[in-house]
């Protein structure tokens, strides 16, 4: 189990700065301030913890405007813009990125074409994935793209890894999930139908 978590982690984290790299320009990093903790080093930022997705197992997000759904026993993580959604094991199986484009120079058309090209680019480089395809589908109704990777844990054994994004209200939605063999997570069936209870709120 230990090598898919790290699997899991890794390539959501790559998915992750390749969103940032279509959609955000350069930014101007602070420099950390003398007076701040131990001698100009910068705070530590505190640890996202995972909290019970509620009773009736509807997550929203009043802030990007949108719900997931989940099984009972299930937990959620917000992070800045993503949120992931773990089984009750804590394991992340589908997680959710929101990154504005106001003030960014790409359409949200144009940022959708620059993902299928950075997700294949970056998640080949970051963990060995293998571009299977892309197509042409909806997230909620609004018209957006699917992109589906081959991504290697041992041996011969492999994962599924789906991302479906689109743009609405000048943000980028990318949700994501895994489909893993039976065999190393039970819970990974619950995947794929929490990724499509996505709804635009």
């Amino acid at each position: 189990m230990k090598p898919q978590r790290l699997l899991i982690i890794g390539i959501l984290v790559v998915a992750l700065a390749a969103v940032l790299t279509v959609t955000l320009s350069p930014l101007s990093s602070p420099q950390p301030s003398p007076s701040g903790p131990g001698e100009g080093e910068p705070a530590p930022v505190p640890t996202p913890t995972p909290a019970p997705v509620p009773g009736n197992g509807t997550y929203i997000n009043t802030t990007y405007g949108y719900a997931v759904t989940c099984p009972e026993g299930w937990f959620y993580t917000e992070s800045g813009e993503s949120v992931w959604f773990s089984s009750p094991v804590k394991h992340e199986e589908v997680r959710v990125n929101t990154i504005p484009l106001s003030g960014k120079n790409a359409t949200g058309e144009e940022a959708l074409e620059e993902l299928n090209v950075t997700y294949a680019k970056d998640l080949k480089a970051g963990i060995g994935a293998e571009w299977v395809s892309t197509d042409r589908t909806y997230l909620d109704g609004i018209p957006a793209y699917e992109s589906v990777f081959s991504v290697p844990i041992v041996e011969d054994d492999r994962y599924t890894f789906v991302i479906r994004y689109a743009a609405r209200d000048d943000t980028v939605y990318s949700v994501m999930h895994t489909v893993f063999p039976p065999e190393y997570d039970v819970y990974n069936a619950d995947a794929a139908p929490v990724a499509e209870s996505f709804r635009f709120l």
